[in-house]
C-alpha cells in the first residue's frame, strides 16, 4: 500500500476511535469501522484488538461486529478461527448479518459456503416473496442477488429465486432509465 493512503486509512482509524469513545450507544460501530481501517493500513495488531473490544462491547453492528472479525480473521491467516467465529453468526436475528457472512464467505473463495449463508438468509427470515418485496427490501434484495450471482459463479442453473432476483434487477434499473 502506498504510503499516503496508509497514512490516511490510519487517520480515518483514529477518527473512528475517536467517535467510538464520543458516542457510546454506537461504541462497536465505531470500533468496527477503527479496526477495518487499521488493517487496511497494515497495522493488524492493533486492528484485531479493536475488533475484540466491538465483539466485547457488544453494541449494534451494521451486519454483525463478528463477520467483520471474520473476514479480518480469513485475511489474517486464520481460517479456522474466522469459521468459528462466523458460526456463531448463524444465531443472530438481523438477516444482514447473512449477507454480511456471505460476503465474508464469497471473499474467503468459498463460494458454496457463500451460497449457504445468502441460502439460509432466505429461509429464514423471508417465507413467501416475490419481485415486488425485493425491490421494497434492500436485505433481501442482497440475498437474493449474492445468491444469484455465486450460483452462477458454480455454474448451477436458475432457480425460482433466481428468476425473482432477475424480475426484481429488471424493475429497478427500469427505474434508474425512466425519464
Amino acid at each position: 500500500m502506498r504510503e499516503g493512503r496508509a497514512a490516511a486509512r490510519a487517520a480515518e482509524a483514529v477518527e473512528a476511535e475517536r467517535l467510538a469513545a464520543l458516542i457510546p450507544e454506537e461504541r462497536a460501530q465505531y470500533l468496527v469501522e477503527a479496526a477495518e481501517s487499521w488493517a487496511a493500513a497494515g497495522c493488524p495488531e492493533k486492528a484485531g484488538a479493536l475488533f475484540e473490544a466491538a465483539l466485547y462491547d457488544g453494541g449494534p453492528v451494521v451486519g454483525d461486529a463478528r463477520t467483520y472479525y471474520a473476514g479480518f480473521l480469513f485475511d489474517t491467516g486464520c481460517p479456522e478461527r474466522a469459521l468459528r467465529t462466523l458460526a456463531e453468526v448463524r444465531h443472530s436475528d438481523d438477516p444482514f448479518a447473512f449477507v454480511s457472512a456471505g460476503e465474508v464467505m464469497e471473499e474467503a473463495a468459498d463460494l458454496d459456503g457463500a451460497l449457504s449463508w445468502f441460502t439460509d438468509g432466505l429461509r429464514r427470515f423471508y417465507r413467501a416473496f416475490g419481485p415486488a418485496d425485493a425491490v421494497d427490501d434492500p436485505t433481501l434484495m442482497q440475498l437474493l442477488t449474492n445468491r444469484q450471482r455465486v450460483r452462477r459463479l458454480l455454474e448451477l442453473p436458475p432457480d425460482s429465486w433466481d428468476d425473482i432476483a432477475s424480475s426484481a434487477q429488471a424493475v429497478l434499473l427500469a427505474d434508474l432509465t425512466d425519464p
